[in-house]
């Protein structure tokens, strides 16, 4: 599936970007443009560098070779029994200290 992009034109009509043809529309829909709001401010974790927008965001990512990680990827490990008990999780214990010479 992709993405189709539009302009408003001078007439108030929705143009598409790349065949210059007005949106389809069907009975009573509404076409509403989707705003996304830049990101706030942070520390990149992998350059320690201040991000502070969508464009730099990228930017940093493909410099440090990182990617964003979905939520859904997300598992969380408890190192701590009670925690795991308390919360209904695995618990995971915390590996020893590896001691190099």
């Amino acid at each position: 599936m992709t993405v189709s992009r539009y302009r408003l034109n001078r007439d108030g009509m929705w143009i598409d970007k790349t065949t210059g043809k007005p949106m389809e529309t069907r009975g009573d829909f509404v076409p509403t443009p989707q705003i996304t709001r830049d990101i706030a401010p942070y520390m990149s974790m992998a350059s320690k560098q201040m991000i502070d927008g969508r464009a730099a965001q990228r930017e940093d990512l493909k410099r440090t070779g990182c990617r964003l990680v979905d939520p859904t990827e997300y598992k969380p490990t408890y190192h701590s029994k009670e925690r795991a008990i308390k919360h209904g999780r695995e618990w995971t214990p915390r590996p020893p200290p590896e001691f190099t010479r």
